[in-house]
């Protein structure tokens, strides 16, 4: 049996996650490779209502309690859903993680870095295998969301919000090479898939 594998999937509004979650679904499945896919916010046992405060766009909350509430949703996320899966081992396949955290709360809304990772140091959270940033300009992403009829509360944010954000990943790409691996999801499927099915048979 392969050593359970964790593996998170991370990128600005409309940068392709889910699409290319389907691809890594297809490749652990031809590897008959146990394994599930799970979110963030949403994926604890408390994540639903949680997502349904933190995506709402009529919720008013400061940055800090924003970061509490990702927070609170992750440790959750991890003790009821991950590491159980990890133990048995079955990989995890998540939508976001911390590194959401340290784009969204840190970039995007300007927290300081060092207090979350204080906050988050805390908590015990295990560290993605293999993460994959899915790039591409945010022009790019605001035109491939912009057909959607609801926009939930980060992505009705202005654009600048979002260069922010792309901004902060980038620079965790940069200090975290070892890990994160960038995914140029401004091409066509078939070349993103093709970069998916790189990154992933690396960790195979």
């Amino acid at each position: 049996m392969k050593e359970a594998r964790f593996i998170s999937l991370e990128g600005i509004e409309g940068s392709g996650k889910t699409t290319s979650l389907q691809t890594i679904n297809k490749i652990l499945d031809k590897q008959s490779i146990e394994h599930i896919n799970t979110r963030e916010p949403g994926g604890s046992s408390i994540g639903n209502e949680l997502r349904e405060l933190l995506l709402n766009k009529k919720t008013t909350i400061s940055s800090e309690v924003e970061l509490l509430l990702m927070l609170a949703d992750r440790k959750d996320h991890v003790d009821k859903v991950i590491k159980p899966n990890l133990n048995k081992g079955t990989w995890v396949v998540t939508d976001r993680f911390m590194d959401s955290t340290m784009a969204y709360q840190g970039g995007g809304r300007g927290l300081e870095i060092s207090k979350i990772e204080l906050i988050a140091g805390a908590l015990e959270l295990p560290v993605p295998a293999l993460t994959l940033l899915f790039d591409l300009p945010v022009n790019l992403a605001f035109q491939r969301i912009a057909d959607r009829e609801n926009l939930d509360r980060f992505e009705s944010e202005p654009i600048d919000f979002h260069n922010k954000i792309r901004e902060a990943y980038l620079r965790l790409a940069e200090k975290n090479k070892d890990r994160i691996v960038i995914i140029d999801s401004s091409k066509s499927l078939k070349e993103v898939s093709a970069q998916v099915k790189k990154a992933i048979n690396q960790i195979l």
